[in-house]
């Protein structure tokens, strides 16, 4: 018998049919039946909790695939600059400010600021460097971190506290900037920016946990009733238990350990290494999963390149960037030798993949250029010879950039790309810096989604939060469109290289599809008897408005494993 009946609305199932229904029935927090209304009159007892909808959409909760939640929570609580474009001088003004007001003033109290727009600062093509940041009116240790976790600029007190100095030698997975005397610029970025940003002293417990609820609640707030951290650690792992433990937990939680380029410096390293992050993984796995919100880490994650756009350009490449040697009014693009990063030798990688996948263990790759997604396809074939009845499921994330003979090769290979849709948005200035700095061929290929349905591979959605503001149904109205948002009345250029998805294949990737890629799609992802009652209830019927209005669809009920979790004022 059900203890909850939702009637009266226009429920999308998400199910291989995309069935759409009229009321779903709960019983102990699953799926009890789906149907019309009539059909579930059986299952109503006196006890039986009815709910109209109204005729309002139901849908099967937001599962966001890639996404760095327990980063987004510290960002909302701290000092970050909105990703706006800026000039020196306004970044600087505005860390002063909160500097100011800050009460903690001791020359080791830590100020991390967060959304800095590195490539959109003003005027364009401007940088910034420590002899910037050392001329804010403090002694503590402070850095800018950019919006897309890959790049931060020190001033000299957090340098020294770092223990970096010009002596450092050169990282094998990222860059530590210098000036042309071989003094520190204050730069680092990819894998040095991380690890630095990661020894930063930081939450205690108890404030972790607050971090974690307050993650929760505005995810639900949006309609998102499943993460995949993308880079865990055990801080944020214990905060998200101790929910669990207190029965608060209102987002089921999965995850993934890194293995560093130093962790796998050789192919003989590569076994320990697995080894190290299997071992941590099992401390959190909960391979089963109730209808309560659990936590699952069955992904190894490897960074294999960089970031594709400038300044940074460690996106690997498979023919070499161009710059503007000019100025913006006068342009002059020419070509470079520099291809990017790649982080991992092919050897390397290959033995990565052989023996995460005979740990029986999902990967989850950042590849965002081109040369990082070929290479990582390759050791995926590699891969499934070595473990052809194995249900591995490689996830490759980002692919900003394709090469088109590789789309094939992830339906072929069972690659999923897990994809953050607002990237297809880029700025009117940004399509044109690309445009030149990749040229019109690769250009074309330039923030694929449709074309890897097409292919007849599966998508999964990622907002990969904070790297942008956490605006999920802004980023599912960018997969529609390949549009960004109206400003002022203006409408950016549409990145016109792709098709537009369908409404069904935008939800389908953001559920069922993600479910899928997080091995989960037995329990969640699509309203079918048996799984959980995982739902959410939206404002308007997506399918009966503009694709650009679905930007502005607003959740008014989140419901995870049967419980209403969010409800909006």
């Amino acid at each position: 018998m059900a203890d909850v009946i939702y009637f009266n609305g226009y429920i999308y199932t998400a199910d291989a049919e995309n069935r759409v229904v009229e009321a779903v029935a709960i019983a102990s927090g699953r799926i009890l039946a789906c149907g019309t209304e009539q059909q579930l009159q059986g299952f109503i007892t006196p006890q039986t909790q009815q709910i109209d909808l109204q005729g309002k959409m139901m849908m099967p909760g937001i599962i966001d695939g890639h996404m760095h939640p327990f980063w987004g929570g510290e960002q909302l609580s701290g000092c970050h600059l909105n990703y706006e474009s800026l000039t020196i001088e306004q970044i600087l003004q505005r860390v002063q400010q909160h500097l100011d007001k800050d009460v903690l003033k001791g020359e080791n109290d830590w100020l991390k600021v967060t959304a800095w727009l590195r490539q959109g600062m003003l005027p364009a093509g401007t940088d910034m460097y420590r002899s910037d940041m050392d001329r804010l009116n403090t002694s503590r240790p402070v850095i800018l971190f950019s919006n897309d976790c890959h790049t931060m600029l020190a001033n000299s007190r957090a340098l020294e506290l770092f223990g970096i100095d010009k002596n450092a030698p050169e990282p094998s997975d990222g860059k530590i900037g210098k000036y042309a005397d071989g003094e520190l610029n204050g730069i680092l970025e990819d894998a040095p920016a991380m690890r630095a940003v990661d020894s930063i002293p930081s939450l205690n417990a108890e404030q972790a946990v607050k971090v974690a609820e307050l993650v929760q609640q505005v995810l639900n707030a949006q309609g998102v009733t499943t993460v995949m951290d993308a880079r865990v650690s055990p801080k944020q792992l214990d905060a998200f238990s101790v929910l669990q433990q207190q029965n608060k937990l209102t987002v089921r939680f999965q995850a993934a350990r890194e293995i560093t380029p130093d962790d796998a410096h050789s192919v003989e390293a590569v076994a320990a290494a697995v080894d190290k992050a299997v071992e941590f993984a099992n401390r959190y796995h909960q391979a089963e999963w109730t209808p309560e919100p659990g936590i699952g880490l069955h992904n190894i994650k490897m960074f294999v390149d960089g970031v594709l756009q400038p300044p940074t350009m460690t996106a690997s490449l498979l023919e070499p960037y161009t710059i503007n040697k000019g100025t913006e009014e006068a342009p002059d693009w020419q070509l470079t030798n520099r291809y990017g990063d790649l982080y991992f030798t092919p050897e390397i990688l290959d033995e990565l993949m052989e023996k995460i996948a005979a740990a029986g263990f999902d990967p989850h790759l950042h590849t965002v250029g081109e040369g990082a997604v070929s290479i990582a396809l390759d050791a995926i074939e590699k891969m499934r010879a070595a473990h052809p009845d194995k249900d591995i499921r490689p996830g490759l994330a980002h692919n900003e950039l394709v090469n088109a003979n590789d789309y094939q090769r992830f339906a072929r290979l069972g690659a999923i790309a897990c994809l953050s849709f607002q990237w297809a948005a880029p700025t009117p200035e940004l399509i044109i810096a690309e445009r030149h700095m990749l040229g019109e061929t690769r250009f074309q290929e330039l923030e694929p989604i449709a074309k890897f349905i097409d292919a007849g591979a599966v998508v999964a959605f990622g907002s990969d939060w904070p790297i942008d503001g956490l605006d999920e149904w802004y980023d599912l109205k960018v997969a529609a469109t390949r549009q960004g948002r109206t400003v002022n009345g203006v409408t950016p250029p549409r990145l016109d290289n792709d098709r537009n998805l369908t409404v069904t294949e935008v939800l389908r990737s953001a559920t069922i599809d993600s479910a899928y890629a997080q091995h989960r799609e037995d329990v969640i992802g699509s309203l079918e008897p048996g799984k959980f009652a995982d739902m959410i209830v939206l404002d308007r019927n997506v399918f009966d408005i503009p694709a650009q209005d679905i930007e502005n669809v607003t959740v008014l009920r989140t419901i995870v494993g049967g419980k209403t979790v969010y409800i909006a004022e």
